[in-house]
């Protein structure tokens, strides 16, 4: 389902960029670290560009495995130890030290440099064109920062990582262990077929749409960004045709006129008795969207699909694209401008008619947790946060295993 979005997040305020970056370097003790956030940065980029290279690719899962992230990093910093002359580092040193970056990071110039230098890797590296390197790394900068700051940076993290368990506690990749409750899971029952003239039902499965509002015929298919056939591709080469009226089997998403035909004719191959919707609503311009171009999206197309599927019930559920930055979905305990609340609110409101109440209050409160806050793609996993708990109104067996 993965691939790329036009102007800065506007509910994000760059005072700081604004007024220009010419004034003082920083702190000396952000500078290492803030190379290492920008390579960090860079290398997330490509992460979430990868998926639009080839707009048809079937997903693929990658597990983690008990020895992958965490062994590698514990062989690694003994020898990080030695080549930064980590030796001799103490526990309040380090700690204050992991302090001031945080404090540092809390302030808009330097996470600003931050974001400059990863432009520099994302041009240097052929990550992607270099309006693509700009764009993208100003809307996710933010978020990600954020996410180091409560995470790999923090003092206890990252000083239990450097100096070992008597400074701090690394548990970024750590298992978590789940106390069930005492009453046991009800027994699995095996499928049973059913009988011989048993009621069928007729289910619609619907699932990555992806409807570009700038998707424009006539344009490059192939163009360099990681999205074509819109505004902005640029004209095919003469020996090549340009974008077809209703789609085209390349870097390109559709437009709602095709939607809107797809739509339409399923009332002949009908009735449905219910309708599946796997999400994946917004185009793949991850380099370039806003909030309101998401919300856009998502009450545009799901007009269209109450409009032609009328009084039949759609279940529908949160695809990686549908927030921004893509695959952005924070923990619940995160609050304010860096939380999912905007999109988890919009979502209960536009598909209130179709879900009940139970469903829309686990819809603001977790969204797909299990399909998307499990994702390794979002980074919001990365923050330090307690053992998953079910919401008030389910039990711990309903949330573990839906």
């Amino acid at each position: 389902m993965p691939r790329y979005g036009a102007s800065l997040r506007q509910s994000c305020p760059r005072s700081g960029r604004e007024q220009g970056q010419d004034g003082t370097a920083g702190a000396p003790g952000l500078l290492w670290m803030g190379l290492v956030l920008a390579l960090a940065l860079a290398l997330a980029l490509a992460l979430a560009l990868s998926d639009s290279r080839v707009l048809w690719a079937p997903a693929e899962a990658h597990p983690l495995s008990p020895q992958g992230h965490p062994a590698r990093l514990h062989r690694i910093v003994p020898r990080l130890r030695d080549v930064f002359g980590w030796g001799n580092l103490t526990c309040p040193i380090c700690k204050g030290l992991f302090t001031a970056i945080n404090l540092g990071l809390k302030k808009e110039p330097n996470v600003a440099r931050v974001g400059s230098v990863a432009i520099k890797l994302c041009n240097l590296l052929k990550i992607a064109p270099p309006a693509v390197c700009q764009s993208i790394v100003h809307l996710f900068e933010d978020d990600m920062v954020e996410v180091w700051r409560r995470s790999v940076l923090s003092p206890s993290e990252a000083c239990g990582l450097l100096l070992g368990s008597t400074c701090g506690h690394w548990d970024i990749f750590s298992s978590w262990n789940i106390s069930l409750p005492t009453v046991p899971k009800p027994p699995p029952k095996p499928p049973s077929p059913p009988a011989p003239g048993a009621p069928v039902s007729r289910i619609l499965f619907l699932t990555d749409l992806h409807w570009d509002h700038d998707y424009l015929e006539g344009t490059d298919p192939d163009c360099a960004d990681p999205l074509c056939c819109r505004r902005g591709s640029g004209l095919p080469p003469a020996s090549r045709p340009g974008a077809g009226y209703w789609g085209e089997y390349s870097k390109c998403d559709l437009p709602l006129r095709t939607l809107e035909s797809l739509l339409s004719g399923l009332g002949p191959a009908g009735p449905f008795d219910m309708v599946y919707w796997t999400g994946d609503i917004p185009a793949h311009d991850v380099w370039h969207q806003t909030r309101q171009d998401q919300l856009r999206a998502l009450t545009t197309v799901t007009a269209l699909v109450r409009k032609f599927l009328g009084p039949v019930p759609v279940y529908p559920a949160v695809g990686n694209h549908e927030s921004t930055p893509v695959n952005s979905f924070p923990p619940p305990f995160i609050e304010g401008n860096h939380s999912s609340r905007w999109l988890y609110e919009a979502m209960a409101k536009a598909w209130e008619p179709w879900l009940p109440a139970e469903a829309l209050r686990t819809l603001r409160y977790l969204s797909s947790v299990e399909t998307q806050e499990g994702k390794r793609k979002n980074w919001g996993v990365l923050c330090s946060f307690p053992i998953p708990r079910s919401p008030p109104h389910l039990s711990q067996y309903e949330f573990l295993f839906p």
